[in-house]
């Protein structure tokens, strides 16, 4: 998996809406596994443990792209302006 934080485009704020995300996540994890039937009894986690992960990787991988193609976007119109064809 790429380090995010490595990367050019993924900014301070993209970083912060993920740790809110997740933070978020590991929290509403907690509170419910101590008020769902399934998952007190130990079996494995109900449908909403891997619902709600799959929501906030879908999310990540979203900003990703949008992130990617809004500093992209930046660079070639960089480039249009100070090489143009």
């Amino acid at each position: 998996m790429i380090d995010l934080r490595s990367q050019p485009w993924w900014t301070p704020a993209d970083a912060a809406e993920l740790d809110l995300l997740t933070r978020e996540l590991v929290d509403k994890t907690f509170s419910h596994r101590f008020t769902c039937e399934v998952c007190i009894a130990g079996h494995p986690p109900c449908p909403q443990i891997p619902a709600a992960i799959e929501a906030v990787i879908e999310w990540r991988d979203l900003r990703v792209l949008a992130s990617k193609a809004a500093w992209l976007r930046v660079i070639q119109n960089w480039l249009d302006e100070e090489c143009p064809a």
